[in-house]
């Protein structure tokens, strides 16, 4: 499932909240009122800036969950 590369614009949260979150692409071609990340953090419109590349700190929980592409076995020994 691709996904976005998304953090809160500055003045809507402190710099330290400006971690950079993995969204899943939303299924439908509306715009959504608000997108949630992997972790669970909800981010409504207009609070948001995607990302063309990784920017600033990686969310952990985003990195946590995302899932692994499909076919691919996550590495190590799960």
């Amino acid at each position: 499932m691709p996904v976005l590369l998304v953090r809160k614009r500055a003045g809507v949260v402190g710099e330290t909240q400006r971690t950079c979150h993995l969204v899943p692409v939303p299924d439908d071609d509306s715009t959504p009122v608000a997108l949630t990340a992997y972790c669970g953090e909800l981010i409504h419109r207009g609070e948001a800036e995607l990302l063309a590349q990784p920017s600033g700190m990686p969310c952990v929980g985003c990195l946590f969950r995302v899932p692994a592409p499909r076919g691919e076995e996550p590495p190590g020994d799960w």
